[in-house]
Order: structure tokens, then sequence, then C-alpha cells
């Protein structure tokens, strides 16, 4: 074996190490990526449930003037404190948004106004009410704060 043999030799066998410490590093890089992804979905979803509210309402009837006053008290989490405020919407749903839908007899109400009447014993009568009673407009709560 000559010199330029045992030199191609020793470079095929850099070469071969070398490739070995590619495709481990490669692995390596893979495995990091992976793993901080994961950490990442944790951690975001961490962050989220942290920062998700809990509020406490209240419904105090008036049986006297058929009445009910719905206070929402944002409870937390503390976390929200540099958020600011937090903006509520309270609404009456619709639970049959197709009555209404079918044929009219004559002299009857719109279906447009039959789907805005509120089927049930409750409307808002707050300040900021759309004319329905059905929905209020946005408030704003700060953590530890109720609605008045």
């Amino acid at each position: 074996m000559t010199t330029t043999d045992t030199i191609a030799a020793l470079a095929l066998g850099v070469a071969v190490v070398a490739a070995v410490a590619a495709i481990g590093s490669w692995r390596a890089a893979r495995n990091a990526n992976g793993a901080a992804q994961t950490l990442s979905r944790i951690e975001q979803q961490r962050l989220h449930a942290d920062l998700t509210p809990h509020f406490r309402c209240t419904i105090v009837a008036n049986e006297a003037r058929s009445t009910a006053m719905l206070r929402v008290h944002l409870e937390g989490p503390p976390g929200l404190l540099s958020r600011g405020a937090i903006e509520i919407t309270a609404f009456l749903r619709n639970d049959n948004p197709h009555r209404g839908d079918g044929s009219r007899l004559a002299g009857t109400p719109t279906p447009e106004e039959v789907r805005a009447h509120i089927w049930g014993p409750w409307k808002f009568s707050a300040d900021g009410r759309d004319d329905t009673g059905r929905t209020v407009a946005p408030q704003q709560l700060a953590v530890g704060a109720g609605t008045p």
C-alpha cells in the first residue's frame, strides 16, 4: 500500500465519520425541534388557561315588581389585570330561530316581528338595550369588579 492509498483510505474514513456525525446532528436537531414545539404548545395551553376569565353571575328576583337584576362579577384570574378591562355582552338567546317561517294568516305579525318577539318572561330594561330588549350594549369589567 502506497502513501497515496493510505491517504485515500484515511480521507474515506474521515468522510464516513463526518457523514455519521452529520446524520447524528440532523437527528438531534429534529428531536430538539419536536421538543420545542411540544413545549410551545404546552406553554400556550397554560397561558390560555391562566387567562380564561372566571365570572360569577347572579339573578336577584323582585317578585313584587315582576323584575329581576342580573349581576355579573369578573372574579379573575389576576393575570387579566395587565390586559385592562374585559368587555361583555349580555343577550337573550332565541331558542327557536325558525319561529315565524311557516305560513301566515291575514292580520298576523310578520316573520320579522315574530322572530324579534321575546317568548319568555324576561327582557332587558337597562340603559343601552336594543329595541326588543333582547341585547344590552357591551360593558367593561375590571378584575374584581361587577356590574352596577
